[in-house]
């Protein structure tokens, strides 16, 4: 999945394998329960985590979100239909939430759940859970390092009392924003968070705060409204910012009493990671490329997608400089395609090696390493 071009269904999975059975066999590695991909993926991004070696004074970032994509096929389990928020309609399709690491700009994939509506679940044998508590499952599951501030960060939709209790029990913050349609109470009044964002920008100056992104400055108008009652939430510590020359204005808030309004949008602007994670995880890795039919089938193929990433994130972290010096900054800022080349490119070499020594006169290996450097 890693190195491979083109669909990583099984069909085209099985062209990479050199296998002697029919890949028939090779998609029951997909049906058959025989281990659990939930585990085995949270043990990896330990493993990828221990070796970063963060402590006291770092900051890791547990990000959270969802996503829905389209299937056609008609007989696919836990397919239903569902409004797709970026295609402003309703599609047939699977829809997942999705959990990340980020620490010191590596990105370690924590893990990938596939939703079921109430009747899907029932007739699979599962239990049902709301999206809301697949998210606040992902917190409960992760085990911070000690002595790691942990942030989470999260959009509106999950900016809730499940998923925010789930973090109260970590003893962690979390920052995200609210829909304009949110409550806030101040002493005698009840606001809308978008109506009264509008307010505050018409009365009163504005800070200004410029972020350095790697593909140029963010800059940002916002107001520090202070600290106000949310429902079901409580008292915290509310900011409405404005990006560039955009209209919307967005209501960010978070539960770390010490974090200022910059601050705080600085935090937000970080879960943009996880949409750029889904999207090179989509585009690059397949990760709606499955044609199975069964439940544990998708929930195999999502989690090996993962693990493919995983595998990009172990290169990020061995990449070394010139004079054996660690580069972890740009070797944190390559592309997932630049990386997927860097592992093609070790596998090329490995294959070469390998011709050399069981076959040294053969001059097709000659004519292979030219055609390679062209």
């Amino acid at each position: 999945m890693a190195v491979m071009w083109g669909r990583r269904n099984v069909a085209n999975l099985y062209r990479y394998l050199d296998a002697e059975h029919h890949r028939t066999r090779f998609n029951n590695f997909f049906l058959v329960e025989r281990w659990a991909p939930e585990a085995a993926l949270r043990q990896q991004a330990q493993v990828l985590l221990r070796r970063l070696q963060p402590g006291t004074g770092d900051i890791l970032y547990l990000i959270l979100d969802d996503s829905k994509k389209a299937k056609r096929g008609q007989y696919m389990d836990a397919v239903a239909k569902m409004k797709d928020p970026l295609l402003d309609a309703y599609i047939r399709g699977h829809h997942y939430v999705c959990a990340i690491l980020v620490c010191r700009r590596q990105v370690i994939p924590w893990g990938i759940r596939l939703y079921l509506k109430p009747d899907h679940a029932k007739s699979l044998g599962r239990p049902f859970r709301k999206t809301t508590e697949l998210a606040a499952q992902l917190i409960r599951e992760f085990a911070a390092p000690a002595g790691v501030k942990v942030v989470v960060l999260f959009d509106a939709y999950y900016l809730c009392r499940t998923v925010v209790q789930a973090r109260r029990e970590q003893h962690w913050s979390f920052a995200s924003t609210l829909k304009s349609n949110r409550s806030l109470f101040t002493p005698g009044w009840k606001l809308k968070a978008g109506r009264y964002g509008r307010n505050l920008f018409r009365r009163r100056r504005t800070d200004t705060l410029v972020i350095n992104k790697p593909h140029g400055q963010a800059r940002y108008r916002f107001v520090d409204a202070g600290w106000l009652e949310l429902s079901h939430l409580g008292r915290l510590p509310v900011v409405f910012s404005r990006k560039g020359r955009a209209r919307k204005i967005l209501g960010l808030v978070t539960d770390d009493p010490a974090c200022s309004a910059a601050h705080l949008i600085q935090t937000y602007a970080r879960r943009w990671t996880i949409e750029q994670w889904v999207t090179d995880l989509n585009q690059l890795l397949g990760l709606a490329h499955y044609q199975n039919r069964s439940y544990r089938a998708a929930v195999t193929h999502l989690h090996l997608v993962c693990f493919a990433y995983a595998l990009l994130t172990h290169l990020r972290m061995e990449r070394t400089g010139a004079q054996g010096h660690r580069t972890r900054d740009k070797a944190a800022g390559l592309s997932t395609a630049a990386v997927q080349d860097q592992l093609r490119r070790l596998l090329w070499e490995d294959l070469i090696t390998y011709l050399k020594d069981e076959h040294p006169d053969q001059p097709l290996i000659e004519d292979l390493e030219r055609l390679r450097v062209a």
